[in-house]
């Protein structure tokens, strides 16, 4: 086995030139492939932690019903069980929230939106809200001591024509399903990587909203970030078991988002069209290379059987040669493709050419790549896999060369 592998391996120096643009085919889609991996990566981690920074959180805690309809007759109280429960380790820091639909008007123009109520200090510690801020030209995040404050985006802000230090209306039902209206000052303006949230979101401190809607010390919902994302779940079945109240619902942001876990699965999926590639790349570049090396060596193959070669070994020869082709292509193409995305993932590439199609998907204008282990893993397959079935046929049909016909072949 072992001449037959060195065999292989000089066999496939032969003919350089041919082997080398062989290898580099099969490096560059390899390559391809790995950056397109890289870049799906970055872009589904990025639109997953936008949402889960902005609005979700890793799990939430609701009234049953909250999460279908937000309406403020789901609220409750965080009790003491509640907050024993979130005293985990696991659990890196959580807010509450109040959360009401309503709208907001300006002299120039209205719109519906969701009215969030929030606890400034601990909202630091789940969310981005307060770095998406802008902190200049007056323009800074709430406190737990303003009064009829709100802030809202610059998306909106250009849409009803606010400006900073301006008043707007806000519109909405309280407990007692009254509508009323009631008029805050503008105190910052923040810009997130998610156009739909930047559209429809205003933020004001939760006492006061509180205050306005009669709930008093009542909450819509507890939203939780977890030191490790992959534990979710389980975090997520201990706070349903220690708070074991009928009336609340417990969920993770897979649950709240599930449109977001289909686009994640859809573009898993769309990988399948690069292996496809790479599969064809791989089958017509082996499968051509070892035909017309059999073909110029067709008298030699003769010679080996003459001299008793069986063609088991002429079969494993020319497999090898295969073998050779596809681990040269795939190392080279491995070694490009980590390289080039390890760079990618520290300057990010920027689509701020392209900004309002990715803020619509929320990943922002700057993706940052990343490999994964899996990636590589999948990669190494799919070249051994699809080189073994390209070098078959060549590799059977060598094997089949009567020596007669291989010594008057010219």
């Amino acid at each position: 086995m072992k001449i037959i592998f060195i065999m292989g391996w000089r066999n496939l120096w032969r003919n350089k030139r041919r082997s080398l643009v062989v290898i580099s085919s099969i490096s560059l889609g390899i390559f391809v492939m790995i950056f397109a991996m890289g870049f799906m990566n970055g872009f589904n981690v990025q639109m997953v932690e936008n949402t889960i920074k902005t609005s979700l959180g890793h799990i939430a805690i609701h009234r049953k019903g909250f999460q279908d309809d937000m309406k403020l007759d789901y609220n409750f109280k965080i009790t003491d069980t509640i907050l024993q429960s979130l005293n985990d380790e696991e659990i890196l820091a959580y807010a509450p929230r109040v959360k009401i639909h309503g709208m907001i008007r300006s002299s120039e123009a209205s719109g519906g939106i969701m009215i969030v109520g929030i606890d400034p200090e601990k909202e630091k510690n789940i969310s981005s809200i307060y770095d998406y801020t802008s902190k200049g030209d007056g323009s800074r995040f709430l406190t737990n001591e303003d009064e009829e404050a709100v802030l809202i985006s610059s998306s909106l802000a250009k849409k009803l024509d606010l400006m900073l230090g301006d008043k707007t209306v806000l519109m909405f039902q309280d407990k007692n399903k009254e509508i009323i209206g009631v008029g805050m000052r503008i105190v910052g303006f923040f810009t997130s990587p998610i156009d739909s949230f930047d559209k429809f979101i205003v933020f004001t401190p939760i006492k006061l909203l509180q205050n306005i809607t009669g709930l008093g010390e009542n909450i819509s919902e507890i939203t939780i970030v977890v030191k490790n994302s992959r534990k979710i779940n389980n975090i997520k079945q201990k706070l349903l078991t220690e708070i074991n109240d009928a009336d609340l619902e417990i969920l993770s942001w897979k649950d709240m988002a599930p449109f977001l876990v289909s686009a994640v699965n859809l573009f898993d999926k769309m990988m399948y069209i690069f292996f496809m590639i790479i599969f064809i790349t791989v089958i017509f570049s082996v499968a051509n290379t070892l035909i017309m090396a059999i073909m110029e060596r067709f008298h030699e193959i003769g010679v080996m059987k003459s001299i008793g070669t069986k063609p088991k070994r002429i079969f494993s020869l020319i497999m090898f040669e295969a073998f050779n082709l596809g681990i040269v292509g795939l190392a080279s193409g491995i070694i490009l493709g980590v390289i080039f995305i390890q760079i990618l993932g520290i300057i990010g590439i920027d689509f701020s050419f392209y900004m309002e199609s990715m803020r619509s998907w929320g990943s922002g204008s700057i993706i940052y790549p990343a490999v994964k282990t899996m990636d590589i893993v999948v990669a190494t397959v799919i070249v051994i896999i699809t080189t073994i079935i390209a070098a078959l046929y060549p590799a059977v049909k060598a094997a089949r060369i009567k020596p007669l016909d291989a010594l008057h072949y010219v």
